[in-house]
């Protein structure tokens, strides 16, 4: 029986195995100091010893980078919803989402920080912002994509399908065909959002795992602030085994 396990364990993570592996293999051969390179035992052993401080400050990583995705996403639903009542407001949001997204985080982090402070809540704002486009175009385009026959039927009922009047087909209709959209968004956003919140962290400086890597380089620790990503790949992970499983639960009950 353990026999089983180990082999199924093996099967599925050998990749990640062989990684620690090589990782171990190219620090002892070229007999790294820990400042440059510290050693998967070195890392781990920063992990347990420091566990309750990488813990407080992975749950202040977590929280900020989940407020920031909940955010962004109603952000990006309320500015389809917009977009869709009103086509002619797509002119104007749409190449503003654009702009947003695409400046480099690294340059954006400075601006809202000059604008709203150093703190969490500045953290939080940056990975709103950043998290809210693919939302913005998933739920637009689950919108838009309503199939052909239930615009017949709502039309051969005498509803509208377009703009403000079109409310209550976009409520009952083009809304439910737009989740299985939104599910995907929120799959791809999971790990993307912690990410943010994480370099935010880093160029801040005030907590979390991003600030902990930062004043753990300052210090010479190298050993923490690997730890520290280590612990942020970790979860970042796990944000998106979790929401690949709400996708695929949830997914069929909203499609057609």
């Amino acid at each position: 029986m353990v026999r089983q396990s180990l082999s199924r364990i093996w099967s599925r993570y050998w990749g990640i195995f062989l990684l620690v592996g090589l990782w171990q293999l190219f620090v002892s051969v070229n007999n790294l100091n820990t400042i440059v390179a510290p050693s998967p035992q070195a890392v781990v052993l920063s992990l347990l010893n420091n566990a309750d401080y990488f813990a407080a400050e992975a749950l202040r990583t977590t929280l900020t980078a989940s407020g920031g995705l909940a955010l962004g996403l109603l952000l990006g639903f309320v500015i389809a919803c917009l977009s869709w009542t009103a086509p002619s407001l797509s002119g104007v949001l749409t190449p503003m989402a654009l702009l947003i997204r695409s400046i480099p985080i690294v340059a954006f982090v400075p601006i809202i920080v000059r604008v709203a402070g150093y703190g969490t809540h500045t953290v939080l704002i940056v990975t709103t912002f950043l998290s809210f486009f693919p939302c913005y175009v998933f739920a637009l385009s689950g919108f838009q994509e309503v199939a052909q026959v239930r615009k017949d039927f709502c039309c051969s009922l005498g509803c509208s399908t377009s703009g403000f009047r079109g409310w209550r087909f976009f409520r009952h209709v083009a809304m439910p065909s737009a989740v299985p959209n939104i599910l995907t968004a929120l799959r791809l956003l999971a790990p993307t959002a912690l990410l943010v919140a994480l370099v935010a962290e880093f160029l801040i400086g005030t907590d979390g795992l991003g600030y902990v890597m930062i004043r753990a380089r300052s210090d010479m620790e190298m050993d923490k602030s690997w730890a520290a990503a280590l612990l942020a790949s970790a979860l970042s992970v796990l944000f998106f085994v979790i929401f690949s499983y709400l996708d695929k639960k949830y997914r069929n009950n909203w499609q057609a």
